[in-house]
């Protein structure tokens, strides 16, 4: 038996270990996180810095004239937009150079570096470990790229974890380190004319700027820092880990943001699905900041969690993070934009966020037992401070179903199971279930949860399991989808996302993954789109999400 044991371990273990590696494969970990920083040798013989910098510095100095034509301000913009990508890619070359031999003096003399809202004298080196050219950032995960014209290079700044906190961006996942989306201007001080002043401007934060009286907008690649942020901290390539190896994911759980906090800013909170990571909205927020409005009245937010454990579970972290973070930057709760947050949940995201909109959760123990315990004699709120009388020990169990919800003001679904997967069914996703191991934490809720009655293991083992591991809390006949029907939920603004695959048959219409008749909700609005499961994907979504975010500035402002 203990052979046999060990046999089914060493199974697992390969299984595990040739899924990460075909999840590493199909990712393209193998290339270059970011584009190399090259520069020849006879590039720079050809035009020399000095001679480079002449150019600029003469380009500066018409950009001040009121006289220009719109069609001669036009070309000195572009020129100088030119000449300055040209000088970012050899102080990039040199910066790297440097770093590496750590010898600052290959970095060329009488050049500052500085940034916008970064006490000037912390040296950037300090900050950041790369700074790419947004124009050099191949495109690839994205369906679209979007820019905007102006004045000066758009810029990734790539900040290691180390270095998170330096530049307020405490709330990014730490232990991947972050990005700055950036526009660097070169400057030349009148009142120091031996001083050339590389000026790095947080583009989400300052969308102009002055040359001596004239103002300019600042160009802008909005999808570049997407791209490089989302291949920097190497989430997506978490998916299939993240289901079987949930206590692999431990360092990225949470709630993250690609920007620094803003409290002018509607918080909008993203939840992905199974086997999948907050990467896959990547697509989504793209198509959404790309519009000017979005981005300046909305902050994205994403909840990254393991999805092997069961939703319930995760939705308790999911609950405690939010409520974290909120007391964190607004602690006295006074901030009116967390009153109007937005919460949207993909797939087994949505049920974490539906879930976390019940009024009295506890109800999904109703008629359930655990050993011999009926629940049904603990179907009361004040278990939501009072603790259950049956604890023997400290156990999550109260905070999974005695709880709070979520205090939205507004919610959407995209391609939510809320009656549950057919596929969760399947004999082949059972024996994918069966793989997962569960973290540590979980395996001690387990144990408490079976220590109830002296002979849970014994009665059922089985099902207890069940009870922490996501596919089998997707099954129709599961006892989390079964307990989560009826439930009541917050009176607020609700929208279903829901895919048909593009064969107008709703409401006899699937995704691939979830039929119609389970992402289908009776309340809130609903909109089909020609989508199969990954429908935040689609443009049709962003579209009416978009929509409905207009809509919201519109209700948050009465």
């Amino acid at each position: 038996m203990v052979r046999l044991l060990d046999s089914m371990r060493m199974v697992r273990a390969v299984f595990v270990a040739a899924a990460a590696v075909l999840v590493v494969v199909i990712s393209g970990c193998a290339k270059p996180l970011l584009p190399p920083a090259r520069i020849s040798q006879s590039e720079r013989e050809e035009l020399p810095d000095a001679q480079l910098i002449t150019m600029l510095r003469s380009d500066w100095e018409q950009l001040k004239d009121p006289k220009l034509t719109p069609a001669a301000r036009a070309e000195v913009v572009a020129r100088y937009n030119n000449n300055t990508y040209l000088l970012v890619r050899r102080l990039r070359y040199d910066f790297k150079k440097a770093m590496k031999e750590n010898d600052l003096s290959l970095m060329p003399s009488g050049i500052v570096f500085v940034q916008d809202g970064i006490d000037p004298t912390t040296p950037l080196r300090n900050i950041y470990e790369d700074i790419v050219p947004a124009q050099d950032v191949n495109i690839e995960s994205l369906q679209e790229h979007y820019t905007e014209p102006g004045l000066g290079l758009p810029l990734v700044g790539v900040i290691p974890a180390a270095n998170v906190n330096k530049v307020g961006k405490k709330h990014a996942i730490a232990s991947r380190g972050t990005i700055q989306a950036l526009t660097v201007l070169i400057e030349f001080p009148e009142n120091d004319p031996q001083r050339i002043v590389v000026r790095m401007v947080p583009r989400n934060r300052i969308e102009t700027t002055k040359v001596g009286k004239l103002t300019y907008p600042l160009a802008a690649d909005i999808s570049a820092p997407i791209e490089v942020y989302w291949n920097l901290t190497r989430v997506k390539e978490d998916r299939m880990l993240g289901m079987l190896r949930p206590q692999e994911l431990r360092n990225t759980q949470g709630l993250s943001c690609i920007e620094a906090y803003n409290p002018h800013k509607i918080p909008v909170i993203l939840t992905h699905g199974l086997m999948s990571s907050a990467g896959t909205f990547d697509n989504l927020v793209n198509r959404l900041i790309a519009d000017p409005v979005i981005r300046a009245n909305y902050q994205f937010w994403y909840y990254n969690y393991p999805t092997g454990v069961a939703w319930t579970v995760s939705a308790r972290d999911y609950r405690e993070s939010l409520e974290k973070i909120r007391n964190e930057v607004d602690p006295d709760h006074t901030n009116k934009n967390w009153d109007r947050m937005i919460v949207v949940g993909h797939s087994m995201g949505g049920l974490i966020t539906h879930y976390s909109q019940c009024v009295e959760p506890w109800l999904m123990l109703r008629d359930r037992k655990i050993g011999r315990l009926d629940m049904n004699d603990y179907m009361d709120a004040r278990y939501v401070d009072e603790p259950l009388p049956f604890a023997r020990r400290h156990t999550n169990l109260q905070k999974d179903y005695y709880f709070r919800p979520v205090k939205a003001a507004r919610v959407i679904y995209l391609a939510t199971p809320h009656q549950g997967a057919p596929m969760a069914q399947y004999s082949v996703t059972g024996w994918l279930m069966g793989l997962i191991e569960l973290p540590q934490a979980v395996v001690e809720e387990v144990f408490n949860v079976a220590t109830l009655q002296q002979d849970m293991l014994l009665m059922e083992p089985s099902r207890l399991t069940d009870w922490f591991t996501s596919g089998n809390q997707l099954s129709p006949e599961g006892y989390s989808i079964m307990g989560l029907k009826g439930l009541a939920v917050r009176d607020v603004p609700t929208h279903s996302i829901i895919g048909d695959r593009g064969k107008n048959d709703s409401p006899d219409s699937s995704d691939g993954v979830v039929p119609y008749w389970s992402s289908h909700i009776s309340w809130g609005s609903e909109k089909i789109v020609p989508a199969d499961h990954s429908v935040q994907d689609a443009p049709e979504t962003a579209e009416e999400v978009k929509r409905i975010m207009y809509e919201h500035l519109k209700s948050a402002k009465r």
